[in-house]
């Protein structure tokens, strides 16, 4: 038996879901055995929060149990503030302006503490700060920049004025661009228009990189745009990435995906609008984006601390607010709001859906559960950092899976029996009744105008004696994750680099993310050290989604006695865009067998399922059904056929938005669609 899936099963307790993410936090985190006494001392928190969860009412004790821990651990901060939210009422709120005061009073604050507090205080709608309190915090604290965006949202949601000139000093601050513009957005939101200095505001937040950005946001909020017609509207959010970035940095085949669905969604008739929602920290391009008339993308310039690994948890209520100001503000009011991660954004996305009364659905996936057990099925000894920090991401994912009213499988009833494995919920008909699964699409036809095929054939011109031989691709961002340093060495170190040449696509080299920066120079670095390979392994940056197809369908058209090979390298895919792109246009594709790929792709039927753990595995079976298995050149053309046949008949976009139009209007209650 799996020890992670037993002791998940072992712990839940379906008449304890209020307090069952907790527990199984406590559980699993307690036998770990390579903890030091810091971290035992944050073990120790959460059993103190979940007993307080477990009693369902706060005191003054409580109260300063769960505050005396604020500021010691991000995660613990997080859970310590969910559950004073959850426990919240009329009697607690008299508690919690004392404490606050309490604290206050005190000579010393600590930063990381008083975020906490005064993001329970707005929460709590609690306005406990004087203006000395302010200005103080202000002029204090001017350096930290998360502090600095609290302030800010606390001077705002309580209307506070009288800090017009604190503010203008703020904008002379050498600060990035989107926390300038919240600085601006509080002004206009306290002060009139006619009563703010203009010349202040465009010589310090305006220039040439954002000056698309602040027309286009400035515009919106100043223009009676109306976002009305007849139909639901829907909000898709995605916090990674930008649809015109596929490929670099964090930002993956998600763009590809959510900019063709929900621009074939917004198509439907009975269908309002799609707004899909990013955060963006460089303020290159506009605010917002049509992709057809009825798809919005909308880029939300929230600051977020590039220096910490999880940006999101302690942004969580921040988030949820801005956007649901901005919501407000532009009158858009979403049916149903679709999330698709299990992380602290996503999570707020869901409690703002929750609070407006609207109808939630929610993407489930087995992540990070699957990686938490080795290939015997064992749990694996984790550092303290990690394990919190995927026990966060499955804490999170038990909660959705409570509060939504729609959850999606991507796949088909064999990835449905995988969920039933990680999440013993689904045990319950109230939770297995929400689940329908949906397979991800791509656009087949789409069109490809001049511009794109002049600057395709000008690279292609210059790199044609790669050409000259069977090509191995890859398409992705660069990640450790994504396997293609386990790729190049596979390739390398086995018959393949005789027959094929290699090719990766991905990241971004104008600026590279560390992941991306270390993955690049681990390109360099080996082609230094073997030369052989200089010519016949080539790595290009991120390509857009056109030009990776028109290089596909370039690739195709020469024929030799092995197949072109699309290989997805990544340790798992919960279902991969890029290989279903590649079978459309004729690769014989190779899949990682964990994950969702095996949903679709079946072995020498429509392509091949492999072992991605290393680059070992990744050489031996790519090796063992390309040379050893006695497959012939027609045989591998009617597998590369059956690919093709797959995608056409199953995985066009237009089927897929069709079934999630059914799913929506069905979790709305407009029609009687079985879920």
């Amino acid at each position: 038996m799996n020890e992670f899936i037993e002791f998940r099963n072992n712990v839940y307790d379906n008449d304890s879901n209020y307090i069952y993410p907790l527990q199984f936090l406590d559980n699993y985190i307690n036998r770990s055995k390579t903890l030091n006494s810091k971290e035992r001392v944050v073990i120790e928190q959460i059993r103190t929060i979940k007993r307080i969860e477990q009693k369902k009412k706060l005191g003054e004790k409580e109260i300063h149990e769960l505050y005396s821990f604020l500021g010691e651990d991000s995660y613990t901060d997080r859970f310590i503030v969910d559950t004073v939210l959850k426990l919240f009422n009329d009697e607690v709120k008299q508690l919690i302006i004392k404490k606050t005061k309490d604290l206050l009073s005190q000579q010393q604050h600590d930063s990381q503490k008083l975020y906490h507090v005064l993001d329970i205080c707005i929460e709590c709608d609690i306005d406990g700060l004087s203006d000395d309190d302010l200005v103080g915090m202000l002029q204090k604290y001017e350096l930290d920049l998360d502090m600095v965006s609290i302030l800010l949202d606390y001077l705002e949601h309580f209307k506070r004025q009288g800090f017009k000139e604190y503010l203008y000093n703020l904008l002379t601050l050498a600060y990035p661009d989107n926390l300038k513009v919240q600085v601006w957005s509080v002004l206009e939101s306290l002060y009139s228009i006619e009563t703010i200095d203009q010349s202040i505001v465009k010589k310090n937040i305006i220039n040439d990189k954002n000056k698309v950005f602040y027309d286009s946001y400035h515009n919106f909020l100043h223009t009676d745009y109306k976002f009305e017609k007849q139909g639901i509207s829907i909000l898709q959010s995605m916090f990674y990435g930008d649809f015109e970035d596929s490929g670099k940095g964090n930002n993956g085949g998600l763009a590809v995906l959510l900019k063709g669905l929900g621009e074939e969604i917004s198509k439907d008739s009975s269908v309002s609008y799609v707004f899909t929602i990013t955060i963006t920290q460089e303020l290159t391009k506009p605010f917002i984006s049509f992709y057809g008339d009825e798809h919005v993308f909308i880029r939300l310039p929230i600051y977020l601390d590039p220096s910490v690994s999880d940006k999101f948890i302690k942004r969580e209520l921040f988030i949820k607010r801005f956007i649901g100001n901005f919501l407000k503000q532009s009158k858009i009011k979403p049916d149903v709001f679709h999330i698709r991660f299990l992380d602290n954004a996503s999570k707020s996305v869901a409690h703002l859906c929750k609070e407006l009364n609207r109808k939630l659905v929610f993407t489930l996936t087995p992540d990070p559960h699957r990686n938490m057990f080795d290939g015997a099925g064992h749990l694996k000894e984790l550092s303290f950092k990690e394990l919190i920090e995927k026990l966060n991401k499955i804490k999170i994912g038990d909660e959705l899976i409570d509060i939504s009213d729609g959850i999606v499988g991507i796949g088909n009833a064999d990835v449905k029996k995988e969920l039933e494995i990680y999440f013993p919920q689904f045990k319950e008909e109230h939770v297995n009744r929400k689940i329908k699964m949906i397979g991800e699409g791509i656009q087949l036809d789409q069109s490809i105008d001049a511009e794109d095929t002049t600057r395709f054939i000008e690279w292609s011109e210059t790199n044609t004696n790669f050409f000259e031989k069977p090509v191995i691709l890859n398409v992705g961002r660069l990640s450790v994750l994504k396997g293609q340093m386990e790729l190049l060495k596979a390739w390398s170190n086995s018959k393949l680099s005789e027959t094929h040449n290699l090719l990766i696509i991905g990241g971004d080299l104008e600026r590279p993310t560390k992941e991306e920066e270390a993955v690049i120079d681990f390109f360099e670095d080996y082609v230094q050290r073997f030369p052989q390979f200089k010519d016949r392994f080539i790595h290009r940056g991120a390509m857009s989604n056109v030009d990776i197809k028109m290089l596909e369908k370039n690739i195709m058209k020469r024929d030799f006695d092995y197949p072109h090979i699309y290989l997805c390298s990544s340790v798992k895919e919960e279902f991969g865009i890029a290989i279903l792109e590649a079978m459309s246009i004729g690769f014989l594709t190779l899949g990682p067998i964990k994950g969702g790929v095996k949903s679709y792709m079946k072995n020498r039927e429509n392509g091949f399922l492999i072992d991605t753990s290393n680059w070992e595995t990744i050489a031996q079976e790519t090796e063992n059904y390309i040379f050893d298995s006695q497959i012939d050149k027609e045989e591998f053309k009617k597998i590369q056929a059956a690919g093709q046949k797959t995608i056409d008949e199953n995985f066009s976009i237009n089927k897929i938005a069709t079934e999630f139009v059914s799913f929506y209007l069905s979790v709305k209650g407009e029609e009687n669609n079985e879920v």
